[in-house]
C-alpha cells in the first residue's frame, strides 16, 4: 500500500465507512505507531492535541446516535487523530532541519557535502582528495578523503567540541577559556591551541593521534574518574597509538622528526670539537625531543661535522659512529649507549 492508499484508508475510517478487515489494517497501524513512535510534545503541545481530542468527542456525542459500534469507531478515530499529530511532532523537526541544511549550508561552508542536522554540520568528503575547512572561531581543518566530521554551526558554552570520523589535520585557534575536543570513538584529544594529525577510521584497529606543535592531552572517551583515565601528554613529534581492543595507548616518535625550532644563525648545525652533551642540547632543543646518554663518560666526547639539512636520524648516526656508540627509540625517548670515545 502507498501513501496515497493509506490516507484515503485512513479518511474512510475517520468517517465511519471501513469495512471489518480495513479496520483490521488501521488497528495495525496504530498499534504499530504506539510502540514505535519517539515522538515527545512539549506542554504547548500537548495541550493543543488535548484541544482537538476533546473538541472532536464533543462533536462526536452531539451529533451521532449512541450505540457500542460507533462509540468503538470514534475512540479510535480520536486515537488515530492523535497519532497523525504525533507522528507529524516526531517527522517536523526532521523537515526543518533538512529546510535549514538547504538555506545554511552554503553560507556555513560554502562546499558540497554539508548537512545540518539538530545544529551540527556535517562534512563528508568523497572528492577524493583532502578538503580545507574553517570553523568560525578560525581553527583550520584538512579533512583527509574517505572522512567526515560533524562540528556546531556555533561554538557556545565554555568549550568547542567536534567529532571525527577518518583522518585530519587540525590547526586550532587558540582560546584558553574555551578548550578544544575532538572526538574519535574511544579516545578525547583536548587542546587549547595547537596543530596536531588524527587517523581515526572505524574499519581500523587503531586510532592514532599525532601532534606537530604545542601540546595536547589524549585520554580515553570512557566514564572514569580523571585519576583513572587513560590517558597521555603528547608534545611535538610524538604520537599515540591506541588499540580498540586491548584498551592500550603506546606513546613514541614520529617516523620522522621534524624541527620545531630552527636553530639561530649563531647556533647552525655545523660543530668544531664540540662536545656530545653540547652536540645533543642542540638537537634537543631544535626537535624538542628527550635524548638519554647512558653513559656519562659519553658526554666529554668531541664531535667535528656539518650535519645541516640532514634528517633527524641521519644525524644520530652520524654522531654516534663518530664517538664510538648507537642510539635506539624507546617510546618518546632516544636512548645514546656504549663505551664511547678512548
Amino acid at each position: 500500500m502507498n501513501q496515497h492508499d493509506f490516507d484515503k484508508l485512513l479518511q474512510k475510517y475517520l468517517s465511519g465507512n471501513c469495512n471489518p478487515e480495513e479496520e483490521e489494517q488501521i488497528l495495525e497501524w496504530s498499534d504499530h505507531l504506539i510502540v514505535n513512535t519517539k515522538a515527545s510534545l512539549t506542554g504547548k503541545e500537548q495541550k493543543a492535541v488535548e484541544k482537538r481530542i476533546w473538541k472532536r468527542i464533543r462533536g462526536s456525542v452531539i451529533s451521532k446516535p449512541s450505540s457500542i459500534t460507533y462509540l468503538r469507531r470514534s475512540a479510535m478515530g480520536i486515537a488515530a487523530s492523535f497519532l497523525l499529530i504525533c507522528a507529524f511532532t516526531a517527522i517536523f523537526p526532521k523537515l526543518k532541519d533538512q529546510f535549514r541544511s538547504n538555506v545554511s549550508s552554503k553560507a556555513a561552508v560554502g562546499v558540497p557535502g554539508v548537512v545540518l542536522v539538530k545544529d551540527y554540520i556535517e562534512i563528508k568528503n568523497t572528492s577524493g582528495r583532502s578538503k580545507t575547512l574553517s570553523l568560525e572561531d578560525g581553527t583550520q581543518i584538512t579533512l583527509a578523503k574517505e572522512s567526515s566530521m560533524k562540528y556546531p554551526a556555533h561554538f557556545n558554552g565554555k568549550t568547542r567540541q567536534v567529532v571525527l570520523e577518518g583522518e585530519a589535520v587540525f590547526n586550532v585557534k587558540r582560546d584558553v577559556s574555551r578548550p578544544f575536543f575532538v572526538y574519535t570513538g574511544e579516545l578525547v584529544t583536548q587542546v587549547l591551541g595547537t596543530s596536531f594529525k588524527i587517523r581515526s577510521f572505524e574499519s581500523s584497529r587503531t586510532i592514532e593521534v599525532q601532534v606537530l606543535t604545542g601540546r595536547v592531552s589524549v585520554y580515553e572517551n570512557r566514564q572514569k574518574s580523571p585519576q583513572n583515565r587513560n590517558g597521555v601528554i603528547l608534545r611535538p613529534n610524538q604520537k599515540i597509538t591506541f588499540d580498540k581492543q586491548s584498551k592500550k595507548l603506546v606513546p613514541e616518535l614520529v617516523e620522522v622528526p621534524a624541527m620545531v625550532e630552527v636553530p639561530d644563525e649563531d647556533l647552525p648545525f655545523s660543530f668544531e670539537e664540540s662536545s656530545l652533551s653540547e652536540v645533543l642540547g642542540t638537537i634537543q632543543k631544535a626537535y624538542d625531543i628527550e635524548i638519554v646518554v647512558e653513559n656519562p663518560a659519553l658526554n666529554n666526547c668531541g664531535f667535528t661535522g656539518d650535519i645541516t639539512g640532514l634528517p633527524l636520524h641521519t644525524q644520530l648516526r652520524f654522531i654516534c659512529k663518530s664517538v664510538n656508540a648507537g642510539y635506539e627509540s624507546r617510546g618518546t625517548t632516544f636512548f645514546i649507549h656504549g663505551d664511547g670515545c678512548k
